[in-house]
């Protein structure tokens, strides 16, 4: 009889050390179980199935909001870059029309989000983009003052060159 006493109590003892779960607990667990198995199978050997069935759950936990978010940040750091800033790093990756696009891009996303997220989310982001086209103009006065303008001589153009 003892023994089964023993045996009774055991599933009560592992009832009282185990929490209580919930489905967001569940959700971290699973999420947990899914970046583990991402972990040890290198992507080559993930089926279309798996990629499929793993983006589709990402997708169900994210929110537009996140994403414009994160959009945002993306643009204002590769406008940044594509500026050239800052020099000592980013200098070899300027491309202002890049730039330009960036900045236009963020604009353009902060003025859509208006009124749709937070205020407390987009402020830091209208800073940001104030700094940005700040150091447009700025870097873009700087490079046009230091390219001399090239004269055409009178015989450049192609025009010049044709015979009668």
């Amino acid at each position: 009889m003892a023994k089964k006493d023993e045996q009774e109590q055991v599933p009560e003892e592992q009832a009282d050390e185990t929490p209580p779960v919930s489905e967001e607990t569940e959700t971290a667990a699973s999420d947990a179980e899914l970046e583990e198995q991402e972990q040890e199978k290198p992507e080559e050997e993930l089926t279309e199935e798996e990629l499929r069935r793993m983006i589709e759950e990402q997708l169900e936990r994210v929110t537009v909001a996140q994403m414009v978010q994160q959009m945002m940040v993306t643009l204002a750091s590769i406008g940044y870059q594509k500026m050239g800033l800052p020099e000592e790093v980013n200098r070899k990756y300027r491309d202002l029309d890049q730039a330009r696009l960036a900045v236009d891009s963020l604009d353009g996303l902060l003025k859509a989000a208006g009124g749709k997220m937070p205020d407390e989310q987009l402020e830091p982001f209208r800073g940001t983009l104030a700094n940005l086209k700040l150091n447009y103009v700025s870097i873009s006065a700087k490079i046009k003052e230091e390219t001399p303008e090239v004269a055409e001589e009178p015989g450049d153009s192609a025009e010049g060159t044709g015979s009668t």
